[in-house]
């Protein structure tokens, strides 16, 4: 006889987690957080990138912030959307994207890093204090039969 084997849900804890870790990568190399990354220039329009005046700002409507479709368009031979002083290494082409994941670094990699190796290491110990919470929440969600589409 075959053994199925269960269909567990969406680990929305683990999940979180994937997400702030991503994002912090993607903030260290092109300069915006994952949702900007990802859909900025297909599902929504660019919105300010950082500049030297904010420098907290997340979208990818800068010449050094760069979204997916930018590294998408370059890649098709359509550039990636980079544009500055030609005299500082900003260029339309792969060496223009280079330093601006040069300058991303300079300006987000320790902070980025920082978060890439604190955050595993937060939820793990999160996990740990919340564990009894937490199986009482998915035993609830157990009896309202929502186990197989999420999971805390």
């Amino acid at each position: 006889m075959k053994r199925t084997r269960k269909k567990t849900g969406l680990n929305l804890v683990n999940t979180a987690q994937s997400y702030i870790v991503a994002s912090a990568a993607t903030r260290a190399l092109f300069g915006t957080d994952l949702a900007a990354f990802a859909t900025q220039g297909w599902l929504l329009p660019k919105t300010p990138g950082q500049s030297s005046a904010d420098m907290g700002a997340f979208g990818a409507g800068s010449s050094w912030s760069i979204s997916a479709s930018e590294l998408v368009m370059g890649m098709f031979g359509q550039g990636f959307s980079q544009s500055g002083n030609v005299a500082q290494g900003w260029t339309n082409d792969a060496a223009g994207l280079s330093n601006a994941i040069k300058l991303n670094l300079q300006r987000n990699g320790a902070r980025s890093l920082g978060t890439i190796i604190a955050v595993p290491i937060a939820f793990t110990i999160g996990k740990k204090l919340t564990a009894a919470p937490r199986r009482d929440i998915n035993k609830f969600l157990k009896f309202g039969n929502l186990s197989s589409v999420v999971k805390v």
